[in-house]
């Protein structure tokens, strides 16, 4: 079976290492080895001592110990790691969707969540946000898209890649609330849990549902994307198992040395997503400040939570369109932008497909922020 190419991925490999200034990444500020040994007096002496053998397939206890100590009321036993995030979107779907299911992706999207349930052999409904207010998914238009048969699975991304939404409680309920209702499992990807302003995070949507699965991961507010450790997290310990089972197909197990760094980070957890809010309060002003600059070239609201947002440009025809201009922009400027259509790719109204063609990803969540949005600024004042 011939799949879709994973356009995003396809774009960074041709450009995200031969382009100087990068503001089209998702993750933040990295941390090095070193940084993370510091952590812990005996940290450096135990890692040098580590076994390079293989490790738990459910990932190793000391691990999900300490992924578990981050949600309310979850064990251990409630934790699946995996070697990769993407794996984890990749093994929910193949045990959890069979052909002909209907899988609900809210959109736009990062693409592994829609293609990995077409993968599957799902039809994939979109659940579109509305560009005009900040890409906000219609709750109301969601009961009709759970209500056929053979609805399987919700898939929901909060706080939101690429656009910055994100679901405070009463939202995240609510979602929970219609999909029980359908007899729909939500798969929530909640990559950036705790880059909330203030650290003032919705609940996960596992503490508030016996039945969803969450995915989590150290790539993104904490600045470790290296290490590639993610997990799933579910109070029904049913799904997990048949999660395993495929899992065992993939990676069977995670890497030592990735597993003994991620504990130790996720055991300072708060100290790191501190750091890294810190950072984005700062680098989110300054794109504000650009923005009032140039309320011209671009309409943006500003992200709700997490290290990405998602502008429009106004007048995409004088560019050629958006992949004309961000072409233009790495071209002359050695600025990487990625376009909207990498996130799209699902059918819309004509009005929502302009919204996302006409618009591009912007990343805040690197220390280099500042530098590359004024080479961008550079350019775009040059152009005008």
């Amino acid at each position: 079976m011939t799949h879709e190419p994973f356009h995003l991925e396809r774009y960074f490999a041709a450009t995200e290492f031969s382009t100087p200034h990068l503001l089209a990444v998702s993750d933040c500020e990295t941390r090095t080895v070193g940084s993370l040994l510091d952590l812990e007096v005996d940290a450096d002496a135990r890692f040098r001592a580590l076994r390079l053998g293989y490790t738990e397939s459910e990932g190793g206890l000391e691990l999900r110990t300490a992924v578990a100590r981050t949600y309310e009321g979850l064990t251990a036993d409630d934790i699946l790691v995996h070697a990769t995030p993407v794996e984890a979107v990749y093994t929910t779907m193949r045990a959890l969707v069979e052909p002909g299911d209907r899988v609900v992706v809210q959109m736009p999207a990062y693409q592994a969540l829609r293609s990995a349930a077409a993968f599957a052999g799902a039809e994939v409904v979109p659940w579109w946000g509305d560009p005009e207010l900040g890409w906000t998914p219609d709750l109301e238009a969601l009961d009709a898209l759970l209500s056929p048969p053979r609805t399987r699975l919700l898939v929901v991304n909060t706080p939101h890649n690429p656009t910055g939404w994100a679901a405070d409680e009463a939202v995240l309920v609510d979602i929970l609330s219609r999909a029980r209702r359908a007899g729909v499992r939500v798969f929530c990807d909640e990559a950036y849990r705790g880059t909330e302003p203030g650290g003032r995070s919705a609940p996960s949507a596992v503490e508030r549902s016996e039945t969803a699965v969450a995915l989590g991961l150290v790539s993104k507010g904490m600045g470790l994307p290296g290490l590639r450790t993610g997990w799933l997290v579910s109070r029904d310990a049913s799904v997990l198992r048949r999660i395993g089972a495929y899992k065992d197909f993939t990676s069977i197990c995670g890497p030592a040395p990735s597993e003994f760094l991620a504990a130790v980070a996720l055991r300072h957890r708060d100290r790191l997503l501190s750091e890294t809010r810190a950072l984005l309060e700062r680098n989110l002003a300054q794109l504000g400040s650009f923005m009032a600059r140039h309320v011209t070239h671009f309409a943006w609201m500003a992200p709700a939570a997490g290290p990405v947002t998602f502008p429009r440009l106004r007048d995409p025809e004088r560019w050629g369109g958006v992949d004309a201009f961000c072409r233009r922009v790495r071209d002359e400027a050695g600025v990487l932008l990625a376009p909207g259509g990498l996130f799209g790719g699902l059918p819309a109204t004509p009005d929502v497909d302009r919204a996302v063609a006409d618009s591009f990803r912007i990343g805040f969540g690197r220390s280099s922020f500042p530098e590359a949005l004024g080479v961008f600024e550079d350019w775009l004042t040059a152009h005008s």
